[in-house]
């Protein structure tokens, strides 16, 4: 039986752990639990923040601290404590900026208690209450001044992030002109595309590869894993020792040609890649 306890594999949550339609595949917790059975550590590497994956603890096994708001915290929900921190230097400022700036799109500071939403919305509201995810209604002035991740959504339509990553290219070309132009006013912030219809802002310095790093030297792990779909997981994908990605990731991220491709997300492509080590002979 294959050994893994010098290896830590970070998988991507949304269209990597999960299908398209946000269920997970059974495959991928068979492959999970076999793969930690056998010594591994397993974590999962997300854009998401402390109380967006909340809900998911019971569903998902990991036996390790998780990597949050796209690397710029590492979160042990064991021991409810934070780690490895890229605090955001902006304040109120950029909340006041992206307001004016983008009227028409969704803000909010992605807290550790709870989501601040910038702005009454019933139908962002009634998805995170949905969804369970602890959440604020506030100002600018009411938002928290310190913190790790913005977000910027376009409307929310129905109660499941699928929202998010389906649209025409002339909201495509809109999101994108946005990413450009908060990326040319604030060079010292990363504004990464997790779907067709989100902009995360971190501070410039985090990134899923660097947390993934941190968190394999702590937990004493000698080989780097990484499986992620889209380009907020590039980071990740580059710092590691083998890098995987599903058949239907963008193909942005298949051009960077740092990956091996595995089975589709919704066929279990975490599955994919533990099935890839056991067949492996990975030297140190």
């Amino acid at each position: 039986m294959r050994d893994f306890s010098d290896i830590l594999l970070v998988s991507d949550f949304d269209r990597t752990l999960t299908a398209p339609d946000s269920t997970i595949p059974a495959a991928n917790l068979e492959a999970i639990r076999r793969f930690m059975e056998r010594g591994g550590r397993f974590t999962v590497g997300t854009g998401r923040s402390v109380p967006m994956y909340r809900p998911y603890l019971t569903k998902i096994p990991t036996n390790a601290p998780l990597i949050l708001y796209n690397g710029a915290a590492v979160y042990d929900y064991d021991s409810e404590t934070l780690s490895a921190s890229v605090w955001m230097p902006t304040g109120l400022e950029l909340l006041y900026y992206l307001r004016e700036s983008f009227p028409e799109l969704r803000l909010e500071v992605q807290g550790v208690d709870a989501h601040y939403l910038i702005g009454e919305d019933p139908a962002r509201e009634a998805f995170y209450r949905d969804m369970g995810v602890a959440y604020r209604t506030v100002s600018v002035a009411e938002a928290p001044a310190r913190y790790h991740k913005v977000a910027l959504f376009g409307a929310f339509t129905e109660n499941g992030v699928s929202q998010f990553f389906a649209g025409s290219p002339e909201e495509d070309a809109r999101f994108g002109a946005c990413q450009a132009r908060i990326m040319e006013d604030w060079p010292m912030l990363r504004a990464d595309r997790a779907a067709m219809k989100i902009i995360d802002l971190q501070d410039r310095q985090a990134g899923k590869g660097r947390a993934a790093r941190v968190l394999a030297e702590q937990l004493g792990c000698k080989i780097l894993v990484c499986v992620g779909d889209a380009m907020n997981d590039a980071s990740m994908l580059q710092a590691a020792d083998l890098a995987f990605a599903p058949a239907d990731c963008v193909p942005e991220l298949k051009a960077l040609g740092c990956c091996s491709l595995v089975r589709p997300c919704a066929e279990g492509s975490v599955a994919g890649v533990i099935e890839a080590l056991e067949g492996l002979e990975i030297k140190e």
